[in-house]
């Protein structure tokens, strides 16, 4: 609890690291649902995000899990691994968009993809993503998105 105290603290003043934009852009009622079948994985995005001082996160390991956690959890946005166990990341974001609570529909999602590939970025905005981010996700690229989305600068 004290590091985590610690790296939010070190990531509101502005440093050579990261720009003066990331100062004061994790509000604390910012919720992020993160959705990675990989533990190190998850666990390496949420400290990511924590450094860049969000702090209001929930993972889900499953695409079944995240469609349950989004009711209760109501997400500012989700990051969608594409590759789940138990479907793809555009079957999850097609679930999404097709839920029964309008808050769950209207989610911005993210994706996670494990590598970069040709044509990722057309298919993920296609299948109604904001963006598509490889791994390991480059943080300055992530917080600009997030950055975005709480200002409603998003196109």
């Amino acid at each position: 609890m004290q590091i985590r105290s610690q790296l939010s603290l070190r990531y509101q003043r502005p440093s050579e690291d990261f720009p003066e934009q990331v100062s004061g852009l994790a509000p604390a009622n910012f919720r992020i649902l993160i959705v990675n079948e990989d533990m190190r994985s998850g666990d390496s995005l949420k400290r990511t995000l924590y450094e860049l001082g969000y702090s209001s996160m929930l993972t889900a390991y499953s695409a079944q899990r995240a469609l349950v956690a989004a009711v209760d959890f109501s997400p500012a946005v989700a990051l969608l691994d594409l590759e789940l166990p138990d479907m793809t990341g555009y079957q999850l974001a097609n679930r999404f968009r097709a839920h029964l609570s309008k808050s769950v529909r209207q989610v911005p999602l993210l994706a996670i993809a494990e590598l970069p590939r040709f044509g990722d970025a057309e298919l993920t905005r296609a299948a109604g993503f904001i963006g598509c981010l490889s791994k390991p996700v480059p943080p300055l690229e992530l917080n600009a998105l997030l950055g975005k989305l709480q200002t409603g600068a998003w196109s």
